[in-house]
């Protein structure tokens, strides 16, 4: 027999012995209370019970030994309860979620329709979007009539006001799209001054020299943006665009600062393969003039109708928003993502740009499709809200130029290879909550 067969043995010997002595202080506990219970009540002596049944006697005075079958029953009744429990907190946190107990294949199905559920309740109970701050009038800001030309060629006209008066549009524009709770005192965006010539209808040039006079009397600012791009398989450095900082508020000294200038406003590599730039959508607008002038002589060589020049100021404040995309931001439902929604941990992270972009009736329900995506890559489906908030607050640093979404990102996408290297990574919700902080 070898000894740890003999040292388990002594083990349980002294386990029994151990429960035998309890048993034997109960009853000796048990006929002492039996004995002055007779002697306080004589009379009732003879109605006593035997000590057998001592203990519905004494009531609770004295513990009962449970079976081994009623401590397994109270442990399946107490597993059942917190299951339940966890069930009812799990689905107040993400309604989507199927039931644990239903099938692989329908809780696919469960979730699915779960999910449309959602998104259609949301729609319905969305509210509306916060009014944009008030910001003062142009005229409140910018003496207007000072830019007007005295003589020369643009005489009687508003000179570099007209340039003002944009940068005013596309200010409020901006400020718009990003969900700004207060005024700020200036707000910055970039663009191009091809395509602000264009839109105006003057030379590169003029618009210089009219920015030039604006940055003189304080209202807007003006650097220009250089971000690194691959040519000929190698790295060079090249101006994406103008940076211009926009007076909001009066008073105020338009500026740019450091945090401004190395911002990565765009992907000039990416736009550049897209041909999002504004070489190519000037050298496309120049087509399709060209072609209207062959079929048509109504307008003059060089002329813009008034319904073009709007376009084009569309299009620099869907480039003040989105340098690079020209088109509206997000008007459809954010929630149509190939194949649905995102899948992966590396999919919020592509997708997390979008938030600052997204149209402010969409915004919540993005926010909540991409915490409800961390929460289930993540093994941590209970956190849900908590992934939520974490966006949000990535976002409304993001709208104070502190550069929250791209933090965001770069952490999550650092979470995500950690996750495919580091096997023994049981916790990776928790990994990111410490390096948060």
């Amino acid at each position: 027999m070898s000894a740890a067969t003999v040292a388990a043995r002594q083990r349980t010997e002294e386990t029994h012995q151990q429960r035998q002595d309890r048993t034997a202080r109960y009853l000796e506990m048990a006929r002492t209370a039996l004995a002055a219970r007779a002697s306080a009540a004589p009379e009732e002596d003879a109605g006593a019970l035997p000590l057998a049944d001592h203990g519905a006697a004494l009531g609770t005075d004295l513990p009962r030994v449970r079976t081994v079958q009623e401590i397994a029953t109270n442990l399946h009744s107490n597993r059942e309860e917190q299951r339940r429990s966890h069930e009812q907190a799990r689905r107040e946190a993400d309604p989507t979620s199927p039931p644990h107990e239903l099938p692989p294949g329908v809780r696919e199905a469960y979730s699915a329709s779960a999910r449309v559920i959602v998104r259609q309740v949301r729609e319905v109970q969305e509210p509306e979007p916060e009014p944009a701050p008030d910001v003062p009038d142009l005229d409140e800001l910018l003496d207007l009539a000072a830019l007007h030309p005295k003589r020369g060629r643009g005489a009687r006209t508003e000179g570099a006001g007209r340039l003002a008066r944009l940068f005013d549009q596309i200010a409020r524009y901006v400020l718009k799209a990003r969900g700004y709770r207060v005024t700020p005192s200036q707000i910055v965006f970039h663009l191009s001054q091809e395509l602000l010539a264009k839109a105006l209808t003057v030379d590169v040039k003029t618009v210089r020299r009219w920015t030039d006079q604006l940055k003189a009397l304080g209202y807007c600012d003006r650097r220009p943006h250089y971000s690194n791009m691959t040519r000929d398989g190698q790295t060079v450095t090249a101006v994406d665009g103008m940076l211009y900082a926009v007076r909001l508020q009066g008073g105020h000294q338009a500026h740019l600062v450091y945090d401004d200038l190395a911002h990565h406003w765009r992907d000039l590599d990416a736009d550049r393969k897209a041909g999002r730039t504004a070489w190519a959508i000037l050298k496309a607008a120049q087509k399709e003039e060209e072609k209207a002038r062959q079929e048509s002589q109504k307008n003059m060589p060089g002329s813009t109708s008034p319904t073009q020049g709007g376009v084009w100021v569309q299009m620099l404040k869907d480039w003040a928003v989105t340098p690079g995309i020209t088109n509206a931001p997000l008007e459809d439902d954010p929630g149509i993502f190939p194949p649905a929604e995102p899948k992966t941990v590396r999919d919020v992270v592509y997708a997390l740009p979008l938030v600052l972009n997204a149209h402010p009736t969409k915004r919540a329900a993005l926010v909540g499709m991409l915490g409800a995506a961390l929460a289930r890559q993540l093994h941590d489906r209970h956190s849900r809200r908590w992934y939520c908030r974490l966006i949000w607050d990535a976002y409304h640093a993001s709208v104070e130029g502190r550069q929250g979404l791209q933090q965001l990102a770069a952490q999550l996408a650092r979470l995500d290879a950690d996750r495919r290297e580091w096997g023994g990574l049981r916790n990776p919700a928790a990994l990111l909550v410490a390096r948060l902080r």
